[in-house]
Parts: C-alpha cells; sequence; structure tokens
C-alpha cells in the first residue's frame, strides 16, 4: 500500500480529520461525505480539489481503503460496520457505541472482515501521558493506587435544525424556532462521554475497569433539561485501583480536561488550563510541596493548531501508520470496548441509584497488555523542573 486512501463521513467533526489526513504523507483523502449542504461547503474551502457527496453509499463506491466515521454518537456503530462490511478500516469518532449490544457488534464485524477499527480518542495522545506512564513504570510516585478525571464542558446548544444549526432552548424561544429536533446528546448521560478522561488513565496504568458505582446530580439546567446537570462515577479496575470520573455538559464554565494520580510514594496533576504537570515524587517528599514539568497538550515539535492542541494529528497519524505497517491500531476495537462499556454502565447505575454494576469484558481470547503504547514513544529524559508556588499560598 503506497498511501492510505481515506474517505471522511460526515464533516462538522470530520473537517479536523480532513486537515489532518492531507497533511500525513501517508494518507490521501479521496472523498468525503455530508448530507448538509453548507457543511460540505465549508469542507470545499479545507480541500476544493476533493469530491464532496452527499450520501454515505456515494462515498463507499470510491472504494476507500479506510473511513474515518464522524458523524454522530448514536450511529457511529452502525456507520462503522458498514464501513468494516465494505471492506474498509475504521477510524471512529468518539464515545464510538452508544449501547453494549453495539459494542457486540462491533466486536464480531472486526472478526468477521479482518479489517481494523480504531477509537479516535485524542485525549490519549496528550504529551504529559507519555511522561505519567514512564513514571509509573518506574514507580516514582510508588503504587498507583487512586487516579481522577474530569471533564468539565458547558454544551447548551441541544436542539438541531434541518440544516444542522445548533440552538439552545433559550434562543428557539427567543426566535419562535419551532421546527427543531434535540441533539444526538441532548439526552445522553453525561458519564457516558467520559473516554476522554478514562481511556488516557487506563492507558497510564495499563488497566481495565471490572466495576462501576454511579450517583447525579440535580436537573436544574433549563437549557439542557433532558440529561442531568452532572455525574460521578468510581470504576474499581482489575489491578485494585480506583477510578474517579466526573463529567458536567451542564454547568457553566470554562471547559476543561483534568487528571490526577495518586500514588503510595507520591502523585501527579495535569490542569488544561495551565498547560503544564505538577508532580511530587518519592525523592522529593511529601513536605516539599510540587514540582512543575513544562509538558502539555502535544510535543514541542507538533502543529498545536491541528485540533485540540495537536492531538488530532496524532490520532489520525498513528492510524495511519499501523495500516500501512500492517500492525495493529494504538486503540483497536477490544479497547474501545475498554473505554466505552463503563460509561454504558455507569449511567445504569446511575439510574438504579448508585447500585454496583460489574464491567463485563467484551473479547474473545486471553487478555494481554495493552499495544498503546507499542506506537507512542515513551520519553527518555524529562524537561527540567521548577518549583511550583501558588499565590498566597497557606501551608497546614
Amino acid at each position: 500500500m503506497k498511501k492510505l486512501r481515506v474517505g471522511i463521513l460526515g464533516l462538522r467533526r470530520g473537517r479536523s480529520h480532513l486537515r489532518n489526513f492531507m497533511n500525513i504523507e501517508d494518507a490521501e483523502v479521496i472523498g468525503c461525505a455530508d448530507r448538509v449542504e453548507h457543511i460540505r461547503d465549508a469542507a470545499r474551502e479545507v480541500a476544493p480539489e476533493v469530491p464532496m457527496v452527499e450520501e454515505y453509499e456515494e462515498l463507499l463506491a470510491m472504494e476507500p481503503d479506510a473511513i474515518a466515521v464522524c458523524t454522530n454518537g448514536r450511529v457511529q456503530a452502525k456507520h462503522s460496520i458498514q464501513a468494516l462490511e465494505a471492506n474498509c478500516h475504521v477510524l471512529s469518532e468518539v464515545p464510538g457505541a452508544f449501547t453494549i449490544e453495539e459494542c457486540h457488534h462491533l466486536v464480531a464485524a472486526v472478526q468477521l472482515t479482518g479489517k481494523q477499527y480504531m477509537l479516535a480518542e485524542n485525549s490519549a495522545f496528550l504529551d504529559f501521558l507519555r511522561y505519567w506512564r514512564k513514571w509509573v513504570i518506574e514507580k516514582t510516585m510508588g503504587e498507583i493506587s487512586l487516579a481522577e478525571g474530569e471533564y468539565l464542558h458547558y454544551l447548551p446548544e441541544t436542539l438541531i435544525d434541518a440544516d444542522n444549526r445548533r440552538f439552545t432552548p433559550g434562543q428557539a424561544r427567543e426566535e419562535g424556532l419551532t421546527d427543531l429536533k434535540p441533539l444526538w446528546r441532548a439526552d445522553q448521560p453525561p458519564i457516558q462521554y467520559l473516554t476522554h478522561d478514562l481511556g488516557p488513565l487506563l492507558e497510564v496504568l495499563d488497566d481495565h475497569v471490572t466495576s462501576v458505582v454511579c450517583r447525579e446530580g440535580p436537573w436544574w439546567q433549563t437549557e439542557a433539561p433532558l440529561r442531568s446537570d452532572g455525574q460521578m462515577a468510581l470504576f474499581q479496575t482489575a489491578a485494585g485501583r480506583l477510578i474517579k470520573i466526573t463529567v458536567t455538559l451542564n454547568t457553566v464554565r470554562p471547559g476543561s480536561h483534568n487528571y490526577r494520580l495518586h500514588g503510595t510514594e507520591g502523585g501527579a496533576e495535569w490542569y488544561s488550563h495551565e498547560g503544564f504537570c505538577r508532580i511530587a515524587d518519592r525523592e522529593r517528599g511529601h513536605r516539599e510541596g510540587w514540582e512543575c514539568v513544562p509538558i502539555g497538550t502535544a510535543a514541542p515539535d507538533d502543529d498545536r493548531t491541528a485540533g485540540h492542541g495537536g492531538t488530532d494529528i496524532k490520532t489520525a497519524y498513528y492510524f495511519t501508520q499501523a495500516i500501512i505497517q500492517g500492525r495493529d491500531v494504538p486503540i483497536g476495537v477490544h479497547r474501545m470496548c475498554d473505554y466505552t462499556v463503563p460509561g454504558i454502565l455507569a449511567a445504569r447505575s446511575a439510574e438504579l441509584g448508585g447500585q454496583p454494576i460489574a464491567v463485563p469484558d467484551i473479547r474473545t481470547g486471553r487478555r494481554g497488555a495493552s499495544g498503546f503504547w507499542d506506537h507512542v514513544p515513551i520519553p527518555d529524559r524529562e524537561p527540567e523542573r521548577w518549583d511550583y508556588e501558588a499565590p498566597d499560598q497557606i501551608i497546614y
């Protein structure tokens, strides 16, 4: 295979994938599909030479090697299976599947077709995670007992018109719009959108979830009345660790991804609004405070304008290289299930008032180590650190 011939399905989110695949030497975008004319027109501005069609079947008729599925979360599994059955590899946007049944069908489709499926979980490619994996392997913080992730993102535009334009309920009332429909995630339980946080932590720890309890907050946000204002889930892993994940799409605040590791001899934190990492390792001791490490979203030589701080182009790059080289992709269909199924069952736990639920292992054959770090390099050196000094810091 000289170049990976890629088709893009869905050009709202897919426009980022379009730009990135066009900038990857071993990839070629041969066509795009979207049913909304003005969204296709916007994509033409990015790629005027790439054919833009209306229907998915027209895109598949171009016989691409791979499809980037960038449609909404309720149809991603259907569209991914359709691509696999058309002899295409798949790079699917998150969450990848909306139900456990869809996860089973995706696993079966990969096994039956022999094609590869990768979840496009860009947060797994955040640069600081490579250092966290290094520290976990080296036991810089001792054994990691607890981990936390937070996805805080205010998304009030939960209504959509025939042209795929989005509105808040307040805007609809003010403009007298009555022909709107709920967006696909208008009533999605927030915790089901946890792959951005759970997935990276599972890779850092090389672990998977075995059980979950979850509770939800109130339903007070009038701009998003079909979903809880937020949910918190506590996951037990196969290694015995606890992982706490918080997701809110309804509380008004700047968007943020936050991650924390708690070890027997130290800990680490990363907050997206700060852009650097804090660590207190076993050599420094807990009384000496944090050290800062200048590691952030993407490696220094990456184009940080290439979507989500440079992580989007990494997702496309590692997918392309795996297919070209005939290797397993970094986040395959079974690992997608590891990222996704816990959120589906967390939502069920919340419905049951926090009842514990076992998380099944959706795979055939024995489980081995995650193959993610076979693709993403773990650094052999670290940047210089500096002492963290909080403003008006209080020592207790």
